[in-house]
């Protein structure tokens, strides 16, 4: 069989009356590009166009962790429901006894325990998850989809493992551009001496919730960019203050090497474009000064 794998924008979901794939995957909901939506709820309905309906999928996959999408899960009547990270559904993926495990209409199977992922942290697992469902979904054999996941190389600038210098190990999550998907990398450390590099162009997103992640997880936290001033103010607010501020990336780099940390981790919260072409050209300066060392 051939497949298409397309990863598709809340524009395009708005835009079309007649796309209407054999599995839909909803991996989670979080806000964004909401002036262009002209509000949170027309964002969402957009994304759920392709989930009900005459455009409801043979298969849905939905994030049994993210309450909104486990609610909106009962609506997508017309489809096999398949939900990940829950074992309380009959057609299900989820991590027990330190492996990653399927379930159809309430049969298990086992597909790979967790040491044999080349993937860190539980958005990672998740991910997987979902891949497991799609892929046991387009009859791939276990073995297979275990070969497949064990082969797997993360993608640039996405909590992308740089190199282990010092005793220090360095990771881009350059991609990170708001302060959710930073929140999905600062939560992958636990127990660990962390430096975090915070900073850019600001899309004035609330940031209470990434502020505690970053008091749980965080033990330094060096801010450049235009969005200093307000991420200062917020973690002070929220009772963080050990803060470093720097002009530049390669300073901020160089200030946290000094701190001689487990992990000196990228992951803005911030859009590139007060210092950088792109996030992809952000990433590129950190992975470069950081292999320069």
């Amino acid at each position: 069989n051939d497949f298409l794998v397309c990863e598709i924008s809340s524009y395009q979901a708005q835009m079309t009356d007649r796309f209407k794939p054999f599995i839909s995957c909803w991996t989670n909901f979080t806000p964004d590009h909401i002036d262009w939506h002209e509000g949170l709820e027309n964002y969402f309905n957009a994304k759920a166009k392709i989930f009900i309906g005459k455009q409801a999928p043979e298969y849905a996959i939905l994030n049994a962790k993210d309450e909104k999408l486990l609610e909106f899960a009962k609506k997508c009547k017309k489809s096999k429901v398949f939900l990940f990270d829950t074992e309380d559904y009959p057609n299900a993926s989820y991590i027990k006894e330190n492996a990653i495990w399927y379930k159809e209409d309430n049969i298990e199977e086992k597909i790979i325990d967790l040491k044999d992922s080349p993937l860190v942290g539980h958005h990672n697992y998740q991910n997987i998850m979902c891949g497991i469902i799609c892929a046991k979904l387009c009859g791939m054999e276990n073995n297979e989809i275990k070969k497949q996941i064990m082969s797997f190389k993360a993608p640039e600038h996405r909590l992308e493992k740089v190199r282990e210098f010092n005793g220090i190990t360095f990771y881009n999550d350059s991609k990170a551009t708001n302060p959710e998907a930073s929140i999905v990398a600062i939560d992958s450390f636990n127990d660990m001496d962390v430096s975090l590099i915070l900073g850019g162009r600001d899309k004035n997103t609330d940031l209470t919730q990434m502020c505690e992640s970053i008091n749980k997880h965080i033990k330094t936290v060096l801010l450049i960019g235009e969005a200093t001033q307000r991420f200062e103010e917020n973690l002070k607010k929220n009772g963080f203050d050990n803060i470093i501020k720097e002009e530049t990336l390669e300073s901020a780099i160089d200030k946290a090497i000094e701190l001689n940390p487990d992990v000196v981790l990228l992951s803005p919260a911030c859009a590139s474009f007060d210092m950088f072409k792109s996030y992809e050209h952000r990433g590129e300066v950190f992975k470069d000064y950081v292999l320069s060392k």
